[in-house]
C-alpha cells in the first residue's frame, strides 16, 4: 500500500461511517481532522472503521480522541471498529480501549448504536446481525448532498 492516507465516507440513516485507508502519522491526520468535521456535526452517530489503516502514531490516536470529545459535547456518539492487532494494542497502551468504544467488525459497532438499540429485530437490514450494510465509495462527495468532501483524495 502506497504511503499517505485516503477516505471514504458512507452516509447512512442516522449514522455515518468513515474508513480511513493507509497510515495515520504527523503527515495525514491534518486530512482525517477535516473529512471527520462535517459527520461530527450533522449526525448522532459517526463510526469510524479502522480496519484498513496500517500504520497509526500518537497524532493519529489524538485525533480519534479528539473526535470522541466532539462528539460527545454535540450530544453524537462515535464508535471505532478494529480488528488489527496491532493497531488495537496502540489504544490498550495508550489507554484508550477504556474510553473510546473499540468494535472488532463494523457489524458489532453499528449493533451498539443507539439507533439500533431503539429498531426492533428486523426491522433495520443494514444493522441485523451478520450482514453488512452495502458498501459506497466516496472519496470526493458525500451521498445525498453532493457536497465535496474536505481533505478527501480521489482515488
Amino acid at each position: 500500500m502506497p504511503y499517505g492516507l485516503t477516505v471514504k465516507i458512507r452516509k447512512a440513516p442516522g449514522y455515518t461511517v468513515v474508513t480511513p485507508a493507509g497510515e495515520l502519522d504527523i503527515a495525514t491526520v491534518p486530512q482525517l481532522r477535516e473529512c471527520l468535521e462535517s459527520p461530527l456535526a450533522d449526525h448522532p452517530a459517526l463510526v469510524i472503521d479502522l480496519d484498513q489503516v496500517s500504520f497509526c502514531d500518537a497524532t493519529g490516536l489524538g485525533v480519534l480522541a479528539g473526535a470522541a470529545d466532539r462528539a460527545g459535547a454535540n450530544g453524537a456518539s462515535l464508535h471505532l471498529v478494529c480488528s488489527r492487532p496491532g493497531i488495537r494494542r496502540l489504544f490498550d497502551l495508550a489507554g484508550l480501549a477504556r474510553r473510546l468504544p473499540l468494535a472488532r467488525t463494523l457489524d458489532e459497532a453499528l449493533a451498539a448504536l443507539p439507533a439500533a438499540r431503539e429498531v426492533p429485530a428486523g426491522k433495520n437490514r443494514a444493522i441485523r446481525p451478520g450482514r453488512r450494510p452495502a458498501r459506497l465509495h466516496l472519496s470526493r462527495t458525500i451521498a445525498g448532498g453532493g457536497q465535496p468532501v474536505p481533505g478527501a483524495q480521489h482515488r
